[in-house]
């Protein structure tokens, strides 16, 4: 069976977006003076910390995905859905190494722009709570699938965002975010994104 061209070229435009959110961050973290590699645990210790604290606080987020697919709410089991088929149009073959390559691209780009720079520079520019919202909101509409899928990933971005602030380190979301990508990503290219 022939593929689309969405299959034969999803995971290297996965790939490229990705890591290019992690050049971008450098690019504006630079521009805008944000000193991101303080934004890392200096030593051993404080970073196996991290390391641990971010593989514990995936959980939350699987809990709430463990939800949404055994939701039969019509909204939700669409999205669910609409979701499934994109993982795995973007992935045909499948593969544990392509899902873990884009989610840690994923955990470390994605947090570099949206936490390290834009929620710091918007709580430089505004105040903790309204940098961490509207840091969300553009996290929210950069994955903005559908408005239901723009709440969700509001939600989630919000709850990165709270962990960044509430450990002064960037390896905790990113760790949290990438496991959960790669999860997410192995579930539903299995599942096809029905309720089982």
């Amino acid at each position: 069976m022939r593929q689309s061209p969405l299959q034969s070229d999803g995971f290297p435009m996965a790939v490229l977006v990705e890591g290019g959110l992690a050049l971008a961050a450098a690019f504006l973290g630079w521009l805008f003076s944000v000193p991101l590699r303080e934004l890392f645990p200096q030593s051993a210790q404080p970073l196996a910390a991290a390391s641990v604290r971010g593989v514990f606080f995936t959980l939350p987020m699987l809990a709430l995905f463990w939800a949404m697919v055994r939701s039969q709410w019509p909204a939700l089991r669409h999205l669910r859905e609409q979701v499934a088929w994109l993982v795995r149009e973007m992935f045909p073959s499948g593969g544990y190494a392509q899902f873990a390559m884009v989610a840690l691209l994923a955990g470390v780009g994605e947090e570099l722009l949206f936490r390290g720079v834009i929620q710091t520079k918007l709580v430089e520019w505004t105040s903790p709570v309204a940098g961490l919202v509207l840091a969300s909101l553009v996290f929210g509409a950069a994955h903005a699938l559908s408005k239901l899928y723009f709440v969700l990933a509001t939600l989630i971005g919000l709850y990165l965002g709270w962990l960044f602030e509430r450990y002064d380190e960037l390896v905790t979301p990113m760790i949290a975010h990438a496991l959960y990508d790669f999860l997410a990503l192995v579930y539903l290219s299995k599942s096809g994104g029905k309720r089982r």
